[in-house]
């Protein structure tokens, strides 16, 4: 191989290794902004779950307080002394004390 051809195929190899390190910072500013783009959505998912899991639980306090005044309204106790017992039209002042404690 003459000197020209071996100088030529050196600078060749350099512009390629240039070349295939201008795509490796490519591809790692790639994969940096997918990396950072992968922690916002996992975020934003635990952020979704808490608040959906706070609604279920607030729907499921609503229904057991909806209940518990159902219940009184239709004529039954649901303070602990009497639970379920039928009130015959009465009210009962440890029934409508519970149930304000628990509205509030």
């Amino acid at each position: 191989m003459d000197r020209e051809r071996l100088f030529t195929h050196i600078s060749k190899l350099e512009a390629d290794m240039n070349h295939m390190y201008e795509e490796l910072q490519t591809l790692k500013e790639l994969s940096v902004r997918l990396v950072e783009e992968n922690v916002s959505l996992q975020m934003e998912k635990d952020n979704y779950e808490q608040l959906l899991a706070k609604e279920e639980s607030e729907k499921a306090k609503s229904f057991k307080q909806n209940t518990l005044n159902n219940l009184y309204d239709e004529g039954f106790h649901v303070c602990s002394i009497h639970f379920g017992t039928h009130r015959h039209g009465e009210d009962c002042l440890f029934c409508q004390g519970f149930l304000q404690h628990r509205n509030n």
